[in-house]
């Protein structure tokens, strides 16, 4: 683990963040000072700031490899640009030398090491942002994986989860991600699990209940653990092999129908995720292997995700609509899953979901990145950024792994269509066969009478608007002369923020350090700097042309 002060740490989990802000607001200034309307991120300055990201995060180690990892398959969130830079972070975690790993292998299992294991390679199999594995031998002979907790890790993640509630405040001020995303909820989760990630008890925990759930699958299975030399800083399993999911030519030679293997991955989740309430977080192809009947071994439960009763009903909900291709029962579960706002204009996402489904219905798996979909993306850009919808944090976890499975199944079978594969299983856990018709027809009689009830009311209310005025077209004048005024108090708008943004920067740097009075010469500055600001805002920048009436006295 990377030996750098807390001070340094912290200083450099801001600065990286705080440039990546600066760099943004930047852009979007000079843009409309140009008088440019439409705003797009040169793909050269994402790309800068993955390199950044990736580099900064691999000289520190700690919570920034571990972000990076997060986001490194969030294609819905980042760029591509970003996503392939820090999908490297997977394979670059440096290693800890093995003296350190030695000390706590003995301290944990209170004995020397040619006293616990028969051998161990000190060579890792495997390292990772929190722990690395060594293969390893016990005295009974039976070949182990045993996985260590790194030295010191305990004290580093908390530094940097410190850090990272600057980074939110800074987001929080400066970016309108707030809007979208509970900011403070997602830090709590991620601080939950990376903690949970800590105490390899947990993990032992997790991979119990993960291995009930699965008792009567025999397509899905976990190692066996070996209690007595595992604690809350190793783990002690049986070594598993097998083929890598991403190895497709190796599958091929083996005689595993790749497309039978994705329907299996595909099921496992949809089990997971609708009857157990628990999954796995994070599936990617180092997580699990292939076995030669075609079956899956699923390794590594320090990251998973749990659904509350209520949000599995919910979820369960959306899958109906999905299979069924029903837009209004996919809205009413994202409704109740809480990611659509009250205020939401559910007429016009219901339009847009419902052409999203049919065009998805006839597609295949590779063909999803292909059919022109920022057209469709386009078509609901407008209703995403009117503010409707909001990601709760117990679901991005969730986005994550769905978003790895789309990959992982794509690459295993271009060909298959994820509404059919999903389609019988989802029927099967939800009780709709045939029998069911009686239910949809009466889900739909409910829906349209629904609609009658509430249809006069709308209709009356959208009267009364259109004869009040209330509804009305907006029409812009003079945008040459108001674009100079605009320009200046801009500017000057600019100068305020970034000099309220470094007080904040210094000033969450000075309350991590407990430098409490220099803290508070900070804030002071840093609240005159917020005042001239609003000042700043609420002067009028746009003032009504005046309009002459001739003739008139």
């Amino acid at each position: 683990m990377a030996k750098i002060s807390k001070f340094r740490r912290s200083w450099s989990i801001l600065a990286l963040f705080s440039g990546f802000i600066l760099e943004f607001a930047w852009l979007k200034l000079s843009k409309k000072v140009k008088g440019e309307q439409r705003i797009e991120i040169p793909k050269e300055l994402y790309k800068k700031q993955a390199i950044r990201f990736r580099k900064t995060a691999l000289s520190l180690e700690g919570m920034l490899i571990k972000v990076g990892q997060f986001f490194s398959t969030r294609v819905d969130v980042l760029p591509i640009e970003y996503t392939q830079e820090l999908a490297q972070l997977q394979d670059e975690v440096p290693s800890v030398p093995f003296e350190g790993i030695q000390q706590v292998i003995e301290a944990e299992l209170k004995g020397k090491l040619e006293e616990v294991f028969l051998e161990i390679d000190p060579n890792p199999l495997a390292a990772a942002s929190i722990g690395q594995v060594h293969r390893g031998k016990l005295p009974s002979g039976e070949e182990v994986a045993i996985k260590v907790l790194r030295p010191g890790v305990e004290r580093i993640m908390e530094i940097d989860l410190q850090a990272f509630r600057g980074v939110i405040l800074l987001f929080k001020i400066f970016t309108d991600w707030n809007k979208t995303i509970d900011l403070d909820a997602l830090y709590s989760e991620f601080a939950a699990t990376v903690r949970e990630e800590l105490d390899y008890n947990k993990e032992l925990a997790n991979l119990e209940r993960f291995k009930q759930n699965f008792a009567e699958e025999h397509k899905i299975s976990v190692p066996k653990v070996y209690s007595q030399f595992s604690g809350a800083k190793v783990i002690t399993m049986e070594f598993v092999s097998g083929y890598k999911i991403t190895d497709f030519s190796a599958l091929e030679k083996a005689g595993i129908d790749q497309g039978e293997l994705a329907q299996t991955l595909i099921n496992a989740y949809m089990k997971q995720v609708l009857v157990d309430g628990f999954y796995h977080a994070d599936p990617h192809p180092g997580n699990m292997f292939i076995r030669p009947d075609g079956g899956i071994t699923f390794i590594d439960f320090g990251m998973v995700g749990r659904i509350a009763p209520g949000h599995v009903r919910a979820i369960r909900k959306l899958v109906k609509g999905v299979i069924s291709t029903d837009a209004g029962s996919i809205v009413d579960g994202l409704v109740d899953m809480g990611i659509i706002r009250p205020h939401a204009n559910v007429v016009v996402l219901r339009k847009a979901v419902s052409t999203l489904v049919e065009k998805l219905k006839e597609t295949n798996l590779d063909e999803i990145g292909h059919f022109q979909m920022e057209v469709m993306l386009s078509e609901l850009r407008e209703f995403i950024y009117s503010e409707p919808i909001q990601i709760p944090s117990n679901y991005t976890f969730l986005g994550r792994a769905a978003g790895t499975l789309s990959g992982l199944a794509s690459g295993l079978d271009p060909t298959l269509n994820i509404l059919e594969v999903i389609k019988p299983y989802a029927q099967y856990l939800l009780g709709e066969g045939q029998d069911s018709i009686l239910g949809i027809a009466w889900a739909k009689a409910k829906e349209v009478g629904g609609s009658l009830v509430t249809l006069p009311g709308l209709l009356e209310k959208t009267l009364k608007q259109t004869q009040n005025g209330d509804i009305w077209v907006k029409t812009e004048l003079g945008p040459l002369i108001r674009s100079v005024r605009f320009q200046a108090v801009l500017v000057n708008r600019l100068i305020w923020a970034m000099m309220v943004g470094f007080s904040t920067v210094v000033w969450t740097m000075f309350r991590i350090q407990g430098f409490a009075l220099e803290a508070r010469y900070t804030i002071y500055a840093g609240t005159v700097f917020a005042l001239l600001f609003l000042l700043n805002i609420r002067k009028r920048v746009e003032k009504p042309l005046r309009m002459h009436n001739h003739g008139r006295k």
